[in-house]
This record gives C-alpha cells, structure tokens and sequence, in this order.
C-alpha cells in the first residue's frame, strides 16, 4: 500500500485499483472519501477464452458509479452492481445508448456464462442519470463534472471535486482533434490535485494524423482503381464513423458499405450532433455510405470495386468474417485494418502470418493486406503534455498500460518532469493524507 502525503491536511482519500492496473482494459478505480465511494468504470476483458472481470466491489456502498465511456473493457461489468443493489449511474444519454447495444450483443454472442443477464441490462439503464460535458452535479460531500475526452463519441474525462481534493479520472483519451471528434479538453488537468490516467501508447507516438489519411486514401484508390474490393474491418463504435468521415473528407467516389452495429451507432451519433467535431461532414459522410441490410445485399457489395466498413474490427465475428472470407483470395482485392490488432486474434494472424482461419475457412490471404493507425488513445507526447499542463504538486497515478512499458513511462516523468507517480497493480490502494 502507497501513503502519500499532500499538502492539505483532512481526512484520508482512498483510491483503489478494481481493474486496469499494471495491464491494458477491464478498468475499475474505486475513490473513497469521508464516508463516500465513486466507482470510475467497471469493464471486462473479453480478449481471452473466456470474460474475465474486475475485483469485486459492494454495489450497496457505493454512492455513484460514473461512466468515462462505452467500450466493453470499461462498461461491460456494470450490469453485476444490479443484481443485488441499485445504484445511480451518472453517465451521458449517447454513451448509455451505445453502452445498451454492446453489453445487448456481449450477451448474445459470448460461448462462457456471463454472471447477469438483461435484467440487470435494464436496471442498470433504469438508474441512469445524464450527465452532460462540463455540467456539475452536486451531490452533497462530493460534485461530479465531466469533459469531452476525445476518445469515441461521448467519451467522457470526470472530475470529482471534493472541495479539499480534485481528482481527475482520463478513461481513455485523445488530445489529438480527428475527423469525427474534438481533442480531449486540457482545463481539468491544470486544477486536478491527482491524475488517473490511461498511459496505453506511453512508449509511442501516433503518425501525423493529416500524412495518415493520405497514405490511406492513396492505398484505398490503387486498389479500386485496379477492380477490387477494399475490406475495413473497423470497431462499431468510433472507428467505423471516424473512417467515414475521411472518406467523405476526400470525396471518395466509389461505393461504401457500411455493415453490422457500426450502422446503428452511427444512426445514434447523428441524433447528438453536440458530440461531433464537424456536424456537416459527419452528415455528409452518412449521406455517402449504403447501409447493408441482410445477406443479399451483402453479396452484392462484393461483386463490383467499392469500400466495405464492417466490424468486428479483429476478425474475432461479425459481418466482417464473412467479407474476409470472400476478398482473401483474390490479389485485386485488399484488407485494409484501421485498428490495433490484439494478439491471438484473427486479425493479428493475418498481419504476422497473412494467414486467416475462421470456422468456415482457413488459408494464406493473397489480397492485399495493409495496417493504419488511427487509434483514438494518446500517444505518447500527448500524454507528457497533459502531465506537464497539470499543477507542481499534482499526482500521477498511471493505469491502462502493459506493466513494461508503464514503468519506462513511469520513471521518465519522475526524472524530466519531476512528479510524483504510481503504478498500482490490481488490488493495491492509494491512500492519501
């Protein structure tokens, strides 16, 4: 256990590290304060054989849960502080919209027993409160206020404001503007006390975001001017909207598709037209794509050059399986990945190995098959900004990041820029004084 002394004095503030310590996803963080307890996300890893969740708190302690966001890794959990107990969620009406649809379709397509069902789905929703961008809640020993933090539509930065303390909570988040979203807001950091942020890219730094598109858009455009078929396998949240957006950016002239639970969130994202960047070209992008509607029109997205937007974004399921198993033979064609592949993934496999295996297929992919980054994380200047945009005395507590590269993250700013930092694991709690 951390004790850390900070130059008020008062009673103690704990925070404890539920999930996403020293590892990448199924966050959690815990704050208690003089009686109150917050819990920040609740998410579940789904990258192995089976769910695997974070450590368990008592929902019936628990004064608020507030959301940073809706990817499952920190959502996907929530549901479990329902069965027993019904605790207030404070979370924007887009994110609880997307959260309902993932958590909906984990449940249907998990192969291991989830530990609730859809009932507490519903209660979960039923106890949600909105909590727009920068509006404050006060909630008597403790206020709650959020920003934009520029990682998927509706991801949200919380701050907690005990009026002695000020901790800021990142989820994930982005400083960097895209297509589809804003950068994440810089004010919360310079007034926070203590920092719990994501350090995912610590050790990398994303390519020029305005080079990438056009590498893109270049690589799109020999591929279907040459007759074939480009595959997107992209997340249904954030990254299929943001690859419309480029598209659109561009005037992209041939056909685009756009396959699986990528069209309802985009259908969701264009009823908050207040969480886009840029309104018009969202708009416009929507104008463009072709939503797939069942089996038939599926094929036919095939036959002719054109764009297919579909998750899953690894190749794990969705209607993107079913694309790959037809383009992969054919050199004309190209697989084009927008996201960060995990390892044991399909997708990861056809990066190292150009070989792909689903149920049905298995083989060496001979379409072109091409990475971009588009991530929607910090990389790593962008973190070092937002730690050097915090006060002198501020803490760092450093969660969301594969312990190697966290701790070579962790003693270069102790030593350029001099802060006080913490890489908890699992289980470990912070107490402050």
């Amino acid at each position: 256990m951390y004790l850390v002394r900070l130059r008020r004095k008062g009673d103690v503030l704990k925070i404890k590290i539920l999930g996403a310590g020293q590892q990448v996803g199924k966050a959690g963080v815990l704050v208690s304060y003089k009686g109150s307890n917050i819990l920040l996300d609740y998410g579940v890893d789904v990258s192995g054989e089976e769910p695997d969740f974070p450590i368990s708190v008592k929902p019936k302690i628990l004064d608020a849960i507030v959301l940073s966001h809706a990817h499952l890794d920190h959502s996907g959990a929530l549901p479990l502080l329902y069965v027993s107990a019904e605790p207030r969620l404070y979370v924007n009406s887009l994110t609880m919209d997307i959260v309902e649809v993932l958590i909906n379709d984990f449940l249907k397509i998990s192969k291991y027993y989830v530990p609730y069902e859809v009932i507490e789905l519903y209660a979960m929703k039923r106890n949600a409160i909105n909590i727009n961008y920068r509006e404050k809640i006060d909630l008597g020993k403790f206020s709650l206020k959020t920003y934009n933090a520029g990682h998927i539509q509706g991801s949200s930065l919380i701050e907690i404001d005990f009026g002695d303390h000020k901790v800021l909570y990142t989820g994930d988040f982005n400083l960097e503007k895209s297509c589809l979203l804003r950068g994440a807001d810089i004010k919360p950091f310079k007034n926070a006390d203590i920092v719990i942020m994501e350090n995912t890219y610590s050790l990398y730094n994303h390519p020029n975001r305005e080079e990438n598109e056009k590498l893109f858009i270049d690589s799109l455009l020999e591929v279907l001017d040459d007759g074939g078929v480009v595959l997107i396998p992209s997340f249904a949240v954030g990254r299929s909207q943001e690859i419309m957006c480029v598209l659109a950016k561009y005037d992209v002239s041939y056909p685009i598709y756009l396959d699986g639970m990528a069209r309802i969130i985009s259908e969701f994202t264009l009823q908050h037209k207040e969480m886009i960047r840029n309104q018009r070209l969202f708009y416009k992008a929507c104008s463009m794509v072709r939503k797939i509607k069942g089996w038939r029109s599926r094929k036919r997205a095939i036959k002719k050059p054109g764009i297919i937007i579909s998750p899953a974004g690894m190749l794990k399921g969705g209607a993107s399986v079913f694309y790959m198993e037809k383009v992969m033979d054919d050199p004309k064609n190209a697989v084009f990945f927008v996201s960060y592949q995990v390892e044991s993934t399909p997708g990861r496999s056809v990066l190292q190995s150009g070989i792909f295996t689903s149920e049905k297929k298995s083989g060496i992919v001979k379409a072109r098959v091409e990475w971009f980054d588009f991530s929607s994380h910090c990389g790593r200047n962008d973190l070092i900004d937002a730690i050097k945009a915090t006060r002198k005395d501020a803490k760092i507590i450093l969660i969301h990041g594969e312990k190697e590269y966290s701790e070579i993250f962790k003693k270069y700013v102790e030593e350029n820029l001099e802060k006080e930092v913490y890489l908890p694991s699992n289980g470990e709690e912070l107490t402050f004084q």
